[in-house]
C-alpha cells in the first residue's frame, strides 16, 4: 500500500461527505490564490452524489466557481443523457446548482464512433489541464477505481487516457490512467458502504500492487474519507 497522508472514518456517508467538500473548498481556495484556478476531476456512481449535493447546497457562494474547472476521470460509454453517465448525475446532482461557466465544464465525449477517438481527444484536453488539483475516487469491491478495473489495464500504460471494458454493463468505459491519477496534486478516496469493507481490508493490507487502487500513489497527498460500515472491524480513525 502507498503511504496514505490520510485516513479519517466518520459515522456516515453525509458526515464523510460534508468533511471531504471542507476540504474541497479549502484546496480550492488556495489553488485559486496561487495558481488562478481549480481545476477537479469527478468520479462517478452513487458514492460521490451526496458530496456534490452538499458542494451545491453548501459551498454554492463559498467557492469562486468561476475559477473551477471539471473535468472527469472515468466515464461511462452512453450518451450524456443517458442515466448510466457519470456527466449527467453530476450535472444534475451539482453544475446545474453551481455559477460554474459552462467553458468550464469538460466532460469526457461519448459521441465518437470509435470509443479510441474519444480517449486520444480527451487525452489531448487533459494535458494541458494537467497536474490536476485533486481527483475524487471511490472504490469498487474488486478493488477496481475510477474505471480500472483489476487485469483490463497497463499499470505502466503512458497515456492520459484509456478504453477499458467493465465487467458488469455498461462494458465500455473511458479513464484515466494510472499516471493521470499520480500526477495530481491531490487525490480523495471516498469510500461507503458495508459491502467495500472486505476489499478495503485488502487494500489497506496490499503491499505488491495487486489492485488497482493499491497503485494510486499520487505526487502530491492522498486521503481516505471512509464511512463506519466500510471501515469496520480493523480500521479505526
Amino acid at each position: 500500500m502507498n503511504s496514505i497522508d490520510s485516513m479519517s472514518v466518520f459515522p456516515e456517508l453525509r458526515t464523510l461527505s460534508a468533511a471531504a467538500a471542507k476540504e474541497l473548498a479549502i484546496l480550492a481556495g488556495n489553488a485559486i490564490a496561487a495558481r488562478g484556478r481549480f481545476s477537479i476531476a469527478l468520479s462517478g456512481g452513487e458514492t460521490p452524489r451526496t458530496l456534490y449535493e452538499i458542494l451545491a447546497r453548501d459551498y454554492r457562494d463559498a467557492i469562486d466557481w468561476q475559477h473551477v474547472h471539471l473535468y472527469w476521470g472515468d466515464e461511462r460509454y452512453v450518451p450524456q443523457t443517458d442515466h448510466e453517465s457519470n456527466y449527467r448525475m453530476a450535472r444534475e446532482t451539482l453544475i446545474d446548482r453551481i455559477p460554474v461557466p459552462e467553458s468550464n465544464v469538460h466532460p469526457i465525449p461519448t459521441s465518437f464512433a470509435n470509443p479510441e477517438d474519444a480517449a486520444i481527444a480527451y487525452a489531448a484536453e487533459l494535458e494541458s489541464a494537467m497536474p490536476l488539483d485533486l481527483i475524487l475516487l471511490g472504490l469498487g469491491e474488486d478493488g477496481h477505481t475510477a474505471s480500472l478495473f483489476p487485469g483490463t489495464f497497463d499499470p505502466a500504460d503512458r497515456r492520459l487516457m484509456i478504453v477499458t471494458r467493465s465487467p458488469k454493463p455498461p462494458l465500455i468505459r473511458i479513464s484515466m490512467t494510472l499516471r493521470a491519477i499520480n500526477d495530481a496534486r491531490n487525490v480523495f478516496f471516498l469510500v461507503a458502504g458495508e459491502e467495500k469493507q472486505g476489499i478495503l481490508e485488502k487494500i489497506v493490507a496490499d503491499r505488491e500492487g495487486h489492485y488497482p487502487a493499491s497503485l494510486v500513489r499520487p505526487k502530491g497527498k492522498l486521503a481516505w474519507f471512509l464511512d463506519r460500515l466500510s471501515s469496520e472491524p480493523r480500521i479505526k480513525n
